[in-house]
């Protein structure tokens, strides 16, 4: 089911893999790795996004040189990739992701199979379908991950590629007709001149409520100057959504339909795992996917500075 997806993503990376709770053998580099993975997973809360990532950097490679040649080395990489998933920075997990695929130390089925998932994920958030296609197919196929919601996961990130073509960085986004909450129709179409940010999101997601105090800025400070955002909710617990909300000060459009991960315009838009984000133009096109932390301010005043 998609509402499984999200475990094997957004909290699958937020928590450096959350493999925190998985059995370590008793060499000295795993009791140190099981720890940094315990200290890091500590700091993710209380660190701003832009200085965890330094963190776990720092740590993470240097743990990596300091047990050159080792499993728990290899995979010091696979975590550092779940925490760049986690802050939106596809490429730099993917080449984590394809540095531990290529150690040639022996791995846990389970650990490359999960890798393997979450680089075609990588793949899929930075527009490379063809690569995508090809490790999905590849987990989909071997049936050696040791996990069922990984490898039914892969499966539907391939029937959803078709729908991902058609929304390239680029490409015009897929038109929308709504209701918000308080009653007002919303169409892309009335936003044309304007740049809009498309926010799918979840009260309960983790990475979202991390990221939503710098959203609530970056639309504070240039909405003004044309900067617009329609938050569509993939909640199902409207409770949830309305403490939110008046919780983090979000005062714009929000759309709910309290289907959750069935939600009709997050199908539409084939989201699997969130925030999920598109950056808009003027006139309507996809120039930025997934675009947190600073690099969303940047993005917003570029295309607010074309005419």
């Amino acid at each position: 089911m998609r509402s499984k997806r999200i475990a094997l993503v957004s909290i699958f990376c937020l928590a450096i893999l959350a493999l925190g709770t998985r059995a370590f053998a008793q060499s000295d580099a795993a009791r140190e790795l099981k720890q940094t993975v315990t200290d890091l997973r500590a700091k993710a809360y209380s660190t701003q996004p832009d200085q965890y990532v330094g963190l776990a950097e720092r740590t993470l490679l240097d743990f990596s040189k300091k047990y050159p040649n080792t499993p728990e080395a290899a995979k010091a990489h696979m975590y550092l990739a779940g925490v760049y998933m986690s802050v939106a920075k596809y490429d730099a997990a993917a080449r984590e992701l394809e540095t531990y695929l290529r150690d040639p130390v022996k791995k846990d089925p389970k650990d490359l199979g999960q890798a393997r998932y979450l680089a075609g994920s990588a793949y899929l958030a930075l527009d490379d379908y063809d690569k995508a296609e090809a490790i999905l197919k590849e987990v989909v196929k071997s049936g050696t991950t040791g996990d069922q919601k990984v490898t039914q996961a892969a499966a539907n990130d391939l029937a959803r590629i078709g729908i991902l073509r058609k929304l390239k960085v680029g490409d015009p986004a897929i038109e929308l007709a709504a209701v918000s909450t308080k009653g007002k129709k919303i169409r892309l179409a009335d936003y044309r001149g304007k740049v809009v940010l498309l926010d799918f999101w979840a009260a309960w997601c983790a990475p979202c409520k991390m990221e939503m105090p710098n959203v609530v800025k970056v639309y504070n400070d240039l909405h003004k100057k044309g900067f617009e955002i329609i938050g569509i909710s993939l909640d199902s617990d409207k409770g949830l959504f309305d403490e939110f909300i008046k919780a983090s000060a979000m005062t714009w459009p929000q759309i709910y339909d309290g289907k959750g991960w069935q939600s009709e315009l997050g199908r539409r838009y084939a989201v699997a795992s969130i925030p999920a984000t598109f950056l808009l133009d003027k006139q309507g096109k996809i120039r930025y996917k997934n675009v947190r932390g600073d690099d969303l301010r940047r993005a917003v005043e570029e295309l607010l500075a074309k005419k």
